[in-house]
């Protein structure tokens, strides 16, 4: 995320008043210039993406896009509440936005003071649109071996920030963009838990005594009821009689032990009662972050249907109306063949695959067994006699059969890493709690289930499947319609009633997400597209002044 960019004086800012109302030569130069800057500033406020800003307010016609108070006082609302999807105020200039938002603060602004306040509060909006709609982080810079993500459209950024300009209620607009799934609000809801955790520090330990537990009576147990309600634990009805240790207390009880990690057995005894009292944990704050995060990152305009790969749980979910129709175990990648992190279209089976040993493998062989046949890299003719570890000249393949290393069919996916889901014929590593054993591709405990279902929409039915797989021809099945497949590496998730729960940290990725995470961004990585162009008109030189940007390290050019 380090660059070291150029930088350009900022005289087009005084340019751009409503009276002026076009470019001056002077403009397009200088404009020209701020679209190919990366990482820029205008009086200590780091810009996000100068390009956007520019084409931004070039479609505006080069008005000024903040006059109104109502706009600001939104924006700075939700950069005040931004901490509950995990973000931190800082990350949208809050403290500006708070100085702006003051009666007549802007009123107060003229020339270049105005023009680079506006220029600010434009980075703030185009900073929540981007941020809660591809995430904060660039996943590519973070780790560019194991996450993938195309650069982001400026056109979509842009289009949010006029629509919240234009909306009537700027809140309710980037609010309603697009509709979040029930995994990422799941443990947004986790994260209000503890969250709503913080504000209880200052309360009264509740009292020790005897375990408390279904049929426990006394102020000890009303005492409960009201600490787990403060703590986002109620119960559905409020109860007749609050001093009686009641199911419905028992079930909320067992709700806060799941979610803290507690063994969930509905009674408080000793333990769980010094997790009441002292309810934040400020580590899996910290992990819900980190996993927001990383759900923003692939998480944009999902449809009703797709595929989620939980890699970290070994798990995968077929989502039918944006809700699990069914799931089934998976074998991952090993740490040092880690399963990658992406999204990508599922477009068609493979029955009955072949299989081609990877060179990885392949250099290890000394002999080829009957099980395998060698193929001439150059001619793509089968050969027999040649040197199997000769892996420039040939091809170790693996013929069809229920033997193969991708057993009778593989889901396709075509990406960067040729990883894909697959069946395999070593069905008991399934029995493993941990299963991050495979060599990057994801192996299904029941394909036949997994691929009867993607093909329940086609012409292909579970009858069709079995006699296709009882002969050893190879049978390419495009879907009726592909689905997106997300390939998720998340160290929390949380269920539908925010209960949190952690996994390992198997590739031990968390660190420089959460390292990144707490620091301000510079830049975003942005898709190449075709600016507009540029109307010039003559100078007016009585606009003329100037502003410097700097760049990240704080020093003037």
């Amino acid at each position: 995320m380090k660059a070291s960019l150029p930088l350009v004086l900022l005289s087009w800012l005084t340019l751009m008043t409503p009276a002026t109302g076009r470019a001056s030569e002077l403009l397009a130069s200088t404009l020209e210039a701020f679209r190919e800057s990366r990482t820029l500033a205008i009086d200590g406020v780091p810009l996000l993406s100068a390009a956007v800003l520019a084409d931004f307010y070039v479609q505006r016609g080069y008005s000024l896009a903040w006059s109104k108070p109502a706009p600001i006082e939104a924006l700075l609302e939700l950069v005040e509440q931004s901490d509950t999807e995990g973000f931190r105020p800082e990350d949208f200039h809050v403290e500006r936005l708070r100085a702006l938002s003051r009666p007549g603060a802007l009123d107060a602004l003229q020339g270049a003071a105005r023009l680079a306040a506006d220029l600010q509060l434009s980075d703030a909006l185009l900073r929540y649109a981007h941020h809660t709609r591809y995430g904060k982080l660039d996943p590519v810079a973070i780790d560019r071996k194991w996450n993938d993500r195309a650069p982001l459209p400026a056109e979509r950024l842009i289009a949010d920030m006029h629509g919240a300009l234009e909306a009537g209620d700027l809140a309710d607009f980037l609010d309603g963009r697009f509709q979040k799934p029930f995994w990422y609000q799941d443990l947004k809801r986790a994260l209000s838990h503890y969250a709503g955790a913080r504000q209880l520090k200052a309360l009264e330990p509740l009292p020790g005594g005897s375990v408390l537990s279904l049929g426990s009576r006394g102020e000890r147990v009303a005492q409960l009821r009201e600490r787990l309600r403060l703590l986002g634990y109620s119960e559905r009805t409020p109860p007749d009689r609050p001093e009686t240790f009641d199911a419905a207390l028992s079930e909320a009880v067992r709700a806060f032990q799941r979610g803290h990690g507690l063994g969930a057995d509905g009674a408080v005894g000793p333990q769980t009662l010094a997790v009441i009292n002292d309810p934040v944990d400020e580590s899996r704050i910290e992990r819900i972050r980190i996993n927001l995060e990383r759900m923003r990152w692939l998480y944009e305009d999902l449809p009703p249907d797709y595929v989620f790969v939980d890699v970290a749980d070994y798990m995968a979910h077929l989502v039918r109306g944006r809700e699990i129709a069914w799931s089934t175990r998976v074998i991952v990648g090993k740490e040092d063949s880690q399963t990658p992190m992406f999204r990508d279209r599922l477009d068609h089976l493979v029955l009955n695959p072949t299989w081609t040993m990877p060179v990885s493998i392949q250099k290890t062989f000394t002999k080829v067994s009957d099980k395998y046949i060698l193929i001439d890299r150059r001619t793509g003719r089968r050969v027999s006699g040649g040197n199997a570890t000769d892996y420039k000249r040939y091809r170790v393949v693996q013929q069809p059969g229920p033997d193969n290393a991708l057993g009778r069919v593989k889901f396709m996916f075509p990406n960067r890493h040729a990883v894909y889901m697959h069946d395999t014929p070593s069905k008991a590593l399934f029995g493993r709690s941990a299963r991050a054993l495979s060599h990057g591709c994801v192996r299904v405990q029941n394909p036949m289930k997994f691929a009867e279902l993607l093909l329940e929409e086609s012409s292909w039915d579970r009858a069709r499947i079995d006699s296709v797989l009882e002969g050893a021809k190879t049978r390419y099945v495009n879907l009726s319609e592909p689905l997106p497949v997300l390939l998720y590496y998340l160290t929390a998730r949380a269920d539908a009633e925010g209960n949190l729960r952690v996994r390992r940290d198997v590739y031990g990725r968390d660190p420089a997400v959460a390292e990144a995470l707490d620091q301000p961004v510079q830049r975003a990585r942005i898709a190449a597209y075709e600016f507009l162009p540029l109307e010039t008109t003559a100078p007016d030189p009585t606009l003329e002044s100037s502003v410097r940007l700097t760049r990240r390290d704080g020093r003037e050019r």
